[in-house]
């Protein structure tokens, strides 16, 4: 058999095979015993046909199942020739066969890439230290006492503070002119009556969140100045300065509990218990985020130095798991419903970066765990497993059993093989 390979594209060869007489004959005869044995010519008993008469009633179907049988013959010899790691077999071009001449046959292919692996060891990563203030936990232990709170309808005098329900009118304008007519499908945007919304960062414009506080029922402020974002706005009002009348009509009162009153509804033995236990998830966390923060310093490093392509197929399936991702967040972010179709071009392209961004780390350091021969035993699953399981509050044993399917044992070991391998390649910087 003779083979050659021409790279089409990056990361896409074709692939050619040829091999002569002697080399196809057998799969040649099997194929053509088949159709004796099985073909049905009228006049004759199946079994029972010349075989000139079969030859010349079913040549072309003999060729097309005697080419499918010397492709599956020669094709995986074929790629080990070349040498291509091959992901897929994208399709065949061209494909012939004569038992005299013999057979030949190109495949579309998609292989892995070739590069030169970057200098991975004694990079410079910048190592940041974790702490934890006091003043850190006890915000993060006033915003938990937060999630506990009730409200009460605002005794007579009483102010907007923050966390209050409050229910007020508002309408806005751009240079004299009502919003509404500037933006009619904006609605949340022109103004409402009756408006709810509590006095908290991110649930509404933040400047007429500002304006309510210290009001009482039925105050009103005019001329509340909002400036707009350039982004998530349609082009008539962004990054420009709308005013607002707003009139508070009523409001509720946020009471928070008191510290025996929040201990007992956090099912804690006592508030120091809490803000200790808070104290170590902050550390966990800020542990993490460090952990996070070193190795992107690792990923930009290594990515400055392998500039390489990557297969595109490969790239397809990243960029539509990162669309579905960014649909997903769209969602709960409050995005315009037509901002997608508006920014198309640059979130497709930002999709595919990303997929092809995540491929070459992929492949950098699946290369270095080859390179530094870095394993994955079956204790390094456990332990995986019991962590995860830990983390999640699953049962461990519903873990094991997933992990009997081979498919998922061995994307989970390709998993703690790269995080072994960043563990390497940190406890080898300076």
């Amino acid at each position: 058999m003779k083979v050659e390979k021409n790279e089409k594209e990056p990361c896409v060869f074709e692939l050619s095979m040829s091999a002569g007489p002697e080399e196809i004959k057998d799969e040649y005869k099997k194929v053509f015993n088949v159709f004796m044995k099985n073909g049905v010519i009228p006049g004759f008993r199946k079994g029972h046909v010349p075989a000139d008469l079969i030859k010349r009633r079913f040549e072309s179907d003999i060729k097309q199942e005697a080419i499918t049988a010397c492709f599956r013959k020669f094709y995986p010899g074929a790629v080990q020739e070349s040498g291509l790691k091959v992901l897929q077999l994208h399709g065949v071009t061209t494909a012939s066969i004569d038992p005299a001449t013999g057979f030949e046959c190109t495949a579309i292919v998609e292989v892995e890439p070739t590069f030169d692996l970057p200098k991975y060891k004694k990079l410079s990563v910048k190592r940041n230290e974790v702490k934890v203030t006091d003043e850190q936990v006890a915000e993060r232990v006033e915003a938990y006492r937060a999630a506990y709170a009730k409200y009460e309808e605002a005794k007579e005098d009483a102010v907007v503070g923050d966390g209050d329900f409050v229910n007020f009118d508002y309408k806005g304008t751009l240079n004299g002119q009502p919003l509404s007519e500037i933006v009619p499908d904006e609605k949340a945007v022109c103004g409402a009556e009756g408006f709810w919304v509590q006095i908290e960062e991110g649930r509404f414009l933040p400047e007429i969140l500002e304006a309510l506080k210290g009001m009482k029922a039925g105050e009103e402020k005019k001329g509340v100045a909002v400036k707009f974002p350039e982004e998530g706005m349609p082009d008539q009002i962004k990054g420009k300065t709308a005013e607002y009348d707003l009139a508070l009509k009523s409001f509720r009162c946020r009471v928070l509990p008191d510290d025996k009153a929040f201990v007992e509804a956090a099912k804690a033995e006592s508030l120091e218990a809490l803000q200790k236990q808070i104290r170590e998830e902050m550390e966990k966390a800020a542990d993490a985020a460090e952990l996070e923060n070193r190795r992107n310093q690792v990923v930009e490093q290594l990515l400055k130095k392998a500039d390489f392509d990557v297969p595109p197929s490969l790239v397809s399936q990243g960029a539509e798991r990162a669309l579905r991702e960014f649909a997903q967040n769209a969602q709960h972010s409050g995005l315009p419903a037509d901002y997608f179709e508006k920014n198309r071009d640059a979130i497709v392209a930002d999709a595919q970066n990303a997929a092809i961004r995540r491929l070459r780390v992929s492949y950098i350091l699946t290369k270095i765990a080859e390179e530094e021969k870095i394993e994955v035993t079956d204790e390094d699953v456990e332990k995986e497993l019991e962590k995860m399981a830990e983390n999640s509050g699953v049962e461990i044993e519903r873990m094991r059993k997933e992990m009997e399917n081979p498919d998922h044992r061995e994307g989970f070991k390709d998993h703690i093989r790269i995080e072994k391998t960043f563990d390497f390649i940190l406890s080898e910087a300076k």
